[in-house]
C-alpha cells in the first residue's frame, strides 16, 4: 500500500510540473504571435515500451564459479524475468500486475505446482528469492489470509533502475543477509542508506564501507 501511494504521489507531482511548463510555453507563444512569430511543437518519436531486466553479470559469474546454484535453479530464475514488476522485482502476473501465488507461477511457467514450490523454497533458503509474510495476519488468524508477495533478489536480475530499488525488499535482504551468512560475497550488493527513498546496487567495497559506518552507530 505504501509503495502504491508513493508511486501515485510521484505521478501527480510529475503532472503538476508538466502543467507549469505548458503554462509558461503558452504565455511565450502569445508574445511570439504578437510579434509575427510562431512556436512549432516538435514531433515526438514514440517511446520504446519494451520491458527488460538487467542481469548483474559480475554476480552471476561469481555464483557460477562458487557453484552456489544448480543449472535448474539458474534456469528457473531467468524464466521469471517476464513476471518481474518494474522497480519492485516482485513476481506478478504480467497481464494484471497482481502478485502471483506458487500455483499461478507454476501455471505461467508451464511447470508442475510441486516442483515450482520446491524450487521457490530452495531459492528462498539460499537468499535468491524472498517473500513478505504478514505477521499480523498470523497472530490473528494463525495462517496467511492475503497473498504473500514473492520477490527475486535484484542483485541477480534487476527489473528497472538499479539505482532505484524498492527500499522494502532491500531492507529485508540486508536484515536477513542470507547470502553473506552462507559465505557468498557478491561483488555487487544492494544497500539502502538511512532516510533514503530507494535502495541501490553498489560495488562490494562501497557496501563494506557503509556496513562499517552503520555498525559504528
Amino acid at each position: 500500500m505504501k509503495l502504491k501511494q508513493t508511486m501515485q504521489k510521484a505521478e501527480l507531482e510529475a503532472k503538476r510540473r508538466l502543467e507549469i511548463d505548458l503554462s509558461t510555453v503558452n504565455m511565450e507563444e502569445t508574445k511570439a504571435n504578437e510579434q509575427g512569430f510562431m512556436i512549432v511543437r516538435k514531433k515526438q518519436k514514440p517511446s520504446n515500451q519494451t520491458r527488460f531486466s538487467q542481469t548483474i553479470d559480475m554476480n552471476i559469474s561469481y555464483l557460477c564459479q562458487a557453484q552456489y546454484l544448480t543449472s535448474a535453479e539458474f534456469s528457473f530464475i531467468f524464466t521469471l524475468a517476464p513476471m518481474l514488476k518494474i522497480g519492485v522485482n516482485a513476481i506478478v502476473d504480467p497481464r494484471t500486475g497482481q502478485y502471483c501465488s506458487v500455483s499461478e507461477i507454476a501455471t505461467f511457467l508451464k511447470r508442475s505446482r510441486q516442483k515450482t514450490s520446491e524450487m521457490i523454497s530452495a531459492l528462498i533458503e539460499k537468499g535468491i528469492m524472498y517473500e513478505f509474510a504478514n505477521t499480523h495476519e498470523l497472530k490473528i488468524h494463525g495462517r496467511h489470509v492475503t497473498r504473500r508477495p514473492f520477490f527475486l533478489n535484484p542483485e541477480i536480475l534487476c527489473c528497472g533502475d538499479k539505482n532505484k530499488l524498492e527500499s522494502g525488499i532491500t531492507q529485508l535482504m540486508i536484515h536477513f543477509n542470507i547470502l553473506e551468512k552462507a559465505g557468498i560475497k557478491l561483488p555487487i550488493k544492494a544497500v539502502v542508506e538511512p532516510h533514503n527513498k530507494y535502495g541501490k546496487l553498489v560495488r562490494r567495497k562501497t557496501y563494506l564501507e557503509l556496513q562499517k559506518k552503520w555498525n559504528k552507530k
